[in-house]
Formats: C-alpha cells, structure tokens, sequence
C-alpha cells in the first residue's frame, strides 16, 4: 500500500512540476516581455481605430491603425524621439504655441 502511495505522489508532483515549467514558458512568449517590438504610445481616435508608436531596434515608428488597414506615418530615430518632450514643459510656451498656429492661419 505505500508502494502504490509513493507512485501516486511521485506522478502528482511530476504533472505539477511539468505545469508550473508549462506556464513559465508561456509567460515568456506572452506580450510585453522583451523583444524586438515595444508599444511606446497609442491613442484611440474612435472604435478600431487610433496611432500608435512602436520602437523596433533604433527607431519608432508612428503607424495609422483602423479596422482594415495600418499605414506607416513616419519613421523617426529613437534618441530623438527620447530627447524631445511630448508636451510643453510650461503653460507660457503652450500659449506661444498657439499664438504661432493662429498667426500662421490668419497670414
């Protein structure tokens, strides 16, 4: 009766061990990890559709993404897409920003 005991238990912790190396492997390959593509950015323009940028190697890519199709914008490097700031850093200079856009419509 202990004989058939140990089998039992040695089977059981062997599946055990064969699931927990199972889903290791799966969490490696799940997105996210490391890799040759990181999402930087994406901003939803409505349903299925929006822009995203997307780091491969030494570039970004801005990509146009709807429902049926997805377009290259632009292909910029990645050192300058680090260096430049999304946002203003100042209200002032959100302001000026504006009053530069309107001059350029009004002339």
């Amino acid at each position: 009766m202990s004989v058939l005991f140990l089998k039992t238990a040695a089977a059981l912790g062997f599946i055990i061990m064969l699931i927990a190396a199972l889903a290791m492997a799966y969490k490696k390959r799940q997105p996210g990890a490391p890799g040759l593509f990181h999402l930087l950015a994406y901003h939803p323009f409505g349903p299925r559709r929006g822009v995203a940028a997307l780091r491969v190697g030494h570039e970004v890519l801005i990509l146009g993404i709807t429902n049926a199709d997805l377009k290259l914008l632009r292909v910029m490097d990645a050192d300058k897409v680090q260096e430049s700031p999304v946002l203003p850093s100042a209200p002032e200079d959100i302001m000026s920003r504006l009053r530069k856009i309107k001059e350029g419509l009004d002339g």
